[in-house]
């Protein structure tokens, strides 16, 4: 018997088989005249022919219709059996059975109907565990442990806990930040800079628009090492290619990095050290790792991309169910003992300090000379805040440079705060911080650019 472990996510069905990549198969489909396509060619023409593309069937699994003029009975899981019985032709063989890791935020009606369409395609499921829990069982990571997957079309943080036993306690979203999203917004970014640098515009032709989003994964890799990149299209006539800078690249996913820091800071205890362990998928944001390393006392882990397909399959011996519909798992044994958690001063990272502060989606420097932040700041370097906003005052706070660090000095009325605390005369600031002038006040972040 060949177990394969599965992790079942949007953006793409992983398989692994003795902890090997066997395939990773988008989860887009095209509804082509003559029948459905699945998988990498259907992702090879998305673009060519978006009026037949679906990419939601596995976030949105149900039996539902499609809300698509002219089509009245093809559901999201008529597209993911189809999906399913691609991917088990080429992976399954004679003797295999299937280990599933299932996204957190995966619905009970939603993941019985995938285990409804697995045993109407006959395929043997022997475990279906929280996909999590799977990937971070064998870390040697805290008691407290926080996964954060970024998919197709949401983000998913999942803390779990304990000493011996690794268990699931809550599972958080962001609905609206997913590689989709991001990848349009990055796609817009070098569009742009084509156009300004050689005036050909690569998402005006659906054949162009295709390349460039069948190469920005290995721009993004790229960005992991690299200060810059160099984005080129051929168009099998000429070649066009412009240099783009990582922190473009991080200005322009700002909005959607904030709510992913902010979605890690409210899912866990305050004070109370973690890890945070990243999926391949996010952690390949560039920028995003170490903006999340720059919060206090959570250290950070990047898993493999067949992290929660192989946990999966490598615990499936000792959770097997017997069951022909086997309970979803949201606990497993630790391979290791948790790791003492060292209790002390907040970490503030060891990377550089803030570089600029964020105000209104605007990046504003921080210089080698004081900032003067309010209503009014007076003669020299300031920014101005809204005189709208009540609890602000005319100079509200400085940031300056000071022996090597970026700290805030107070001079309000009604207070300035770091992360929801109170500054009391000064406070060093640390990427990733939130600064919130007044009550209810104006937020503003701090990030750090290469």
């Amino acid at each position: 018997m060949a177990t394969v472990g599965l992790e079942l996510v949007d953006a793409a069905l992983l398989a692994v088989r003795d902890r090997e990549r066997l395939i990773a198969s988008p989860g887009i489909a095209l509804l082509e005249p003559e029948g459905v396509v699945v998988g990498a060619a259907a992702a090879a023409a998305a673009r060519l022919r978006p009026a037949f593309a679906v990419d939601r069937f596995w976030s949105e699994l149900s039996v539902e219709p499609l809300a698509r003029p002219g089509i009245s009975t093809v559901t999201h899981a008529h597209l993911a059996a189809a999906h399913l019985a691609l991917l088990w032709a080429e992976v399954g063989g004679p003797d295999g059975v299937l280990a599933l890791a299932v996204p957190g935020a995966m619905r009970p009606r939603q993941l019985g109907l995938a285990l409804g369409i697995a045993r109407h395609l006959a395929i043997p499921i022997t475990v279906c565990i929280d996909a999590a829990v799977a990937a971070c069982a064998d870390l040697p990571a805290r008691e407290l442990v926080l996964h954060l997957d970024v998919q197709l079309h949401q983000s998913v943080l999942t803390l779990m806990d304990g000493a011996q036993r690794l268990r699931r306690r809550q599972v958080a979203v962001a609905p609206r930040v997913g590689l989709r999203v991001l990848h349009a917004s990055w796609a817009q970014l070098i569009s742009d800079a084509m156009v300004r640098n050689t005036r050909f515009d690569p998402l005006h032709e659906a054949a162009t628009e295709q390349r460039l989003h069948e190469r920005l994964p290995e721009w993004l890799a790229a960005l992991a090492e690299a200060t810059e990149v160099e984005a080129a299209i051929d168009t099998g006539t000429a070649s066009f290619a412009t240099t783009l800078q990582r922190d473009q690249f991080i200005l322009t996913a700002e909005a959607w990095y904030t709510q992913l820091v902010e979605l890690v800071q409210g899912s866990r205890p305050v004070g109370e050290p973690a890890t945070l362990a990243l999926s391949a998928r996010a952690a390949a944001l560039p920028g995003l790792r170490e903006r999340l390393a720059a919060l206090p006392v959570l250290e950070v882990m990047v898993l493999p991309d067949i992290a929660a397909a192989a946990g999966a399959a490598r615990h499936a011996t000792g959770a097997a169910s017997e069951s022909p519909v086997p309970a979803l798992l949201t606990a497993l044994p630790r391979s290791h003992a948790a790791a003492p958690a060292v209790h002390g001063p907040a970490h503030r990272g060891t990377g550089p300090g803030p570089t600029h502060v964020l105000l209104a989606g605007r990046a504003h420097v921080l210089g080698t000379g004081p900032l003067v932040l309010g209503s009014d700041p007076g003669p020299g370097r300031g920014l101005v805040i809204s005189g709208s906003q009540p609890g602000i005052s005319r100079q509200h706070c400085t940031l300056e440079r000071r022996d090597g660090e970026v700290v805030v000095r107070d001079h309000s009325r009604f207070g300035t705060f770091v992360n929801g605390t109170r500054v009391t005369g000064s406070a060093v600031l640390a990427p990733g911080d939130r600064l919130r002038l007044g009550t209810p006040g104006v937020v503003l972040e701090l990030v750090a650019v290469d």
